[in-house]
């Protein structure tokens, strides 16, 4: 059973000093906030937005106008970077639930036509610079039995809107897949649900996917952080390894007593006793989208596994509608930026690992520099007019280390 991040985030990192794994370049354990010192130019901007799968779309469906405060931002953003690196220096990469609430539909189908809008005013925020989405729970249809149809849906959609929109890994495939920027950062992208699908239905996998069993993933993962070529490597996925969310289990006497809450912010029905069904049966792990369930632990585990000292440097997801930055006892550093839905914004709670948590939407901006340091900003959107960086942390100071452990 998880008791909150504060016990979860101790655990997790006793797992990861078993398994001598990650970290970046603070001592262990070191909570400090500060920019990096380098007055490199930046060579490549990544933004990371996740959960933006539920925008503000204009009333006339033929408009191309952006309208939602966040992707409105966020596009501002872009050609600010683009102004000063050019488009093909600039990527915005969706870290899942793209399409709210059960992604892309097939072609035909009720529905359809609203979630190419939702996907289009996403790649518009994104353009002219790169975009690339991940897969989320939402788009396999919270994992429901259409969901390889749904997610596929949206990989054939997404492959249709030019050479400078795609998915990785590709709709359906666990990965990994590699994407290099500049040259010191590597994304390696992952999807959690596509490695546990390659259980459910391996045939699909073995069709289309180059690493079609569980074992394969793991290993092929492996080989990523074995062999990172001198690059920072960053591990991209939906689901958050460390969180101070629901999601992680951290739950307060409101839930126990006020569950409602957690749904519509309103609605204060007191329920004291039955109330309580609620956190306790989410962190005893009855739902698949939370770290204290058996497939969500499986994964981690997984990643663990396949992780080497430094490699990964950072660990970027979404899921938590919030923006949080998270260091563990192992120097690991952990971006979860899952509030790109500015009416989906949720709570977070207090948490050892956490040097940033707010429950605001936004999104972040990973800058890798001449140099190879690399900087996290997190930007808080409270209107399209009201933007500010509320948040910098130097993830490494100079390039990764070129030996092999």
């Amino acid at each position: 059973m998880v008791k909150g991040n504060r016990t979860g985030g101790l655990l997790l990192a006793a797992s990861l000093l078993s398994c001598q794994s990650i970290g970046g370049n603070l001592l262990p354990g070191e909570t400090a906030v500060y920019e990096c010192a380098s007055a490199s130019p930046v060579e490549e901007s990544v933004f990371l937005i996740g959960d933006a799968g539920a925008p503000e779309l204009p009333k006339d469906e033929t408009s191309i106008e952006l309208v939602d405060p966040v992707l409105r931002a966020l596009h501002q953003d872009v050609l600010r970077e683009i102004e000063k690196l050019g488009p093909d220096r600039v990527t915005t990469v969706f870290l899942g639930d793209n399409v709210y609430p059960k992604g892309l539909v097939p072609a035909g189908e009720k529905d359809r036509r609203r979630g190419e809008r939702v996907l289009e005013a996403q790649i518009r925020a994104a353009l002219p610079g790169r975009a690339i989405f991940l897969a989320g729970n939402h788009d396999w249809e919270i994992e429901g039995p259409q969901g390889w149809e749904h997610v596929t849906a949206q990989r054939e959609f997404l492959a249709s809107q030019g050479p400078r929109v795609s998915m990785l890994p590709p709709g359906g495939c666990a990965g990994p897949f590699r994407r290099d920027f500049g040259s010191h950062l590597r994304f390696v992208f992952l999807d959690p649900i596509g490695w546990q699908h390659t259980l459910i239905s391996p045939t699909h996998h073995k069709e289309v996917c180059p690493h079609p069993e569980p074992e394969g993933v793991v290993f092929a993962l492996a080989d990523e952080f074995d062999y990172p070529e001198g690059r920072h490597v960053v591990l991209a996925l939906h689901h958050p390894l460390v969180t101070a969310g629901p999601h992680g289990g951290n739950f307060t006497w409101k839930q126990h007593l006020f569950p409602l809450t957690d749904f519509v912010s309103w609605l204060w029905i007191p329920l004291p006793g039955l109330g309580s069904i609620y956190p306790i049966s989410r962190q005893l792990g009855v739902t698949s989208t939370d770290i204290s369930s058996g497939p969500y632990r499986g994964v981690i585990r997984g990643i663990y596994r396949a992780s080497r000292p430094r490699v990964p440097i950072l660990v970027a997801a979404g899921h938590e509608h919030s923006l949080q930055v998270h260091r563990d006892l192992v120097g690991l550093t952990y971006a979860v930026s899952g509030a790109g839905s500015s009416k989906k914004a949720n709570r977070v709670e207090p948490s050892a690992t956490a040097l940033l948590e707010k429950a605001v939407p936004g999104f972040m901006r990973l800058d890798t520099r001449h140099d190879g340091s690399l900087e996290l900003e997190v930007i808080e959107v409270e209107s399209a007019d009201d933007v500010s960086s509320i948040f910098t942390q130097c993830i490494a100071e100079g390039p990764a280390e070129t030996s092999r452990p």
